[in-house]
């Protein structure tokens, strides 16, 4: 979540040098809830130390406003068709969210 978030954080200064409004905050759709929790939460947890420094950045691009966290279920999450294994009836209505026609069989 950090890289792309930073992705966004570039983009959106590109944008505003070219002089060109762009939408803020940019929503990100996660299908992980606890690293959202994590994002979200200030507090320091033990178990999340070695994490830290990217949920500060992450942290700090929400309360700039930069961008806004929320949930999506794992079965409508359209960037799983580049990284699991799918059924055949997912594979099929992810292509389909994604505009991509499947030829009859």
């Amino acid at each position: 979540m950090r890289r792309f978030v930073a992705e966004l954080a570039w983009l959106s200064r590109l944008l505003h040098e070219l002089t060109m409004d762009n939408v803020t905050p940019i929503p990100l759709k996660c299908d992980n809830q606890a690293a959202i929790y994590i994002a979200k939460n200030s507090v320091f947890h033990e178990r999340t130390k070695h994490i830290e420094l990217d949920c500060h950045f992450v942290r700090q691009k929400l309360m700039e406003g930069l961008v806004s966290l929320s949930h999506v279920s794992t079965k409508h999450q359209l960037a799983d068709i580049m990284t699991k294994p799918l059924t055949g009836l997912n594979h099929r209505s992810i292509l389909g969210k994604l505009g991509v026609l499947h030829p009859p069989i």
